[in-house]
């Protein structure tokens, strides 16, 4: 083609090789930025459950009075409240408020929930029964989430033997006991 024969010149007309390279650009950066913003997205879910599991244990260890928990226990105790309610993360946040705010001894606090914040009345029955029988939830909703770990045992544990756990051979209380004659 000669310069005379040669179309008219748009105001943007690339030639192949331009578009190609264009777009292969276009896609190296919006894959790479998409990628940055979904890592982004995910390390903020990752602090917003962190903190949500914070403000977890903190009540837990106001409502149960220990300050050493098993964290995985409570990971499995907040997974189950919040299958059973999809608002329990946000009940526990105003529940930790309400007793900063008002500084309630854990004694007297079903009490005064009871009687002036209904709504939040619950949560410290659930929490305070699944930490102690390692069950979240009741009925055909029931979840345990602890055995032996439970904190209904420590306290007995020189006393009781577990349940399920033998104390000697099969058969062993058919025997009379030995009695030391001291």
């Amino acid at each position: 083609m000669t310069s005379s024969q040669q179309p008219p010149s748009s105001p943007f007309a690339p030639s192949r090789r331009q578009f190609l390279i264009g777009t292969s650009v276009l896609a190296t950066l919006s894959v790479t930025g998409l990628g940055a913003l979904g890592r982004a997205h995910a390390q903020a879910a990752a602090a917003s459950a962190d903190a949500d599991f914070s403000a977890f244990m903190k009540l837990s260890q106001y409502l149960t009075g220990k300050t050493s928990l098993d964290v995985e226990i409570g990971r499995a105790i907040l997974a189950g409240l919040r299958g059973d309610d999809a608002s329990a993360v946000a009940t526990v946040a105003q529940l930790n408020d309400f007793v900063a705010r008002t500084n309630t001894p854990v004694n007297t606090l079903q009490s005064v929930l009871d009687a002036s914040q209904p709504a939040l009345a619950k949560l410290p029955k659930k929490v305070v029964t699944a930490w102690y029988l390692g069950v979240v939830g009741t009925g055909k909703n029931a979840r345990t989430v602890a055995y032996e770990q439970a904190l209904m045992y420590p306290p007995i544990s020189d006393v009781i033997v577990m349940p399920s756990y033998a104390r000697g051979v099969p058969g062993y209380w058919a025997k009379p006991p030995v009695l030391s004659h001291s």
